[in-house]
């Protein structure tokens, strides 16, 4: 019986050590960075109006959430001051709400804005920023790598 129970505890014993709780808890700092792309934006009155060489930033706060900035020459200066973070077999994705400064010849106005984003890496990835009161709703897609070409 001694044996059996020697046994026993050795086989507890080899099968907890072979877990590990080393595994890496995914933060925002994995997805931190700029992020180098172009912009499809539509509204009630236009749709697929592409501005190339757009930049978006995205830095951790303190408590861990995202801070995401976009300041684009087309579409004014976003900021969205908190964006949670989710993370699903190496996908990112980032939601929040924040503030957008934008207007033309000189008359700037803020508005409010929605941010999403899916991250898969620096070179793959899609957010979207909407603000619902501009234009009958403005929605903006960024997407990294080179704006697609447009047939004239």
């Amino acid at each position: 019986m001694k044996l059996k129970t020697i046994l026993m505890m050795s086989v507890v014993a080899l099968c907890s050590s072979a877990c590990s709780d080393d595994e890496k808890v995914p933060t925002v700092a994995d997805i931190a960075g700029n992020y180098q792309g172009y912009t499809l934006a539509g509204c009630a009155y236009f749709q697929n109006i592409c501005a190339d060489a757009e930049t978006v930033t995205i830095a951790e706060n303190a408590d861990g959430t995202a801070r995401v900035t976009f300041v684009s020459d087309s579409w004014g200066e976003f900021t969205i001051p908190v964006a949670t973070m989710s993370e699903n077999g190496g996908t990112y994705a980032l939601t929040g709400s924040g503030q957008t400064k934008m207007g033309m010849g000189g008359n700037v106005s803020s508005y409010d804005c929605t941010y999403t984003a899916v991250i898969r890496s620096k070179e793959s990835a899609r957010m979207q920023f909407k603000v619902a009161g501009v234009m009958g709703g403005l929605t903006i897609d960024f997407n990294t790598g080179e704006a697609p070409e447009v047939a004239e």
